[in-house]
């Protein structure tokens, strides 16, 4: 579970990453005096750490267990409806 949370994080991270890029390209004097190269580095980075997490994301066994997390909730969804419809 500790993997999984670390992804999300990672994603809004890197959602986030985004706009403050933007953010800061058209604002560049509510920056500090020369630390504008260094939050540009470091909000590319972010975006690039989350362009990755992405990739890893899609690999085997990650997307399968959120398949099958939906299915079995649309199975539950389906049978708890088909059991009041039964009931009434």
């Amino acid at each position: 579970m500790v993997q999984e949370r670390l992804a999300v994080d990672a994603l809004q991270a890197g959602r986030d990453a985004i706009h403050n890029l933007k953010w800061i390209r058209k604002h560049p004097e509510a920056m500090l005096p020369g630390k504008l190269k260094d939050a540009e580095a470091y909000l590319c980075a972010m975006k690039t750490f989350a362009e990755v997490e992405m990739k890893n994301a899609r690999r085997a066994g990650r997307a399968l267990r959120l398949k099958h997390r939906i299915n079995i909730l649309l199975s539950f969804i389906l049978f708890h409806n088909r059991q009041k419809s039964k009931a009434v």
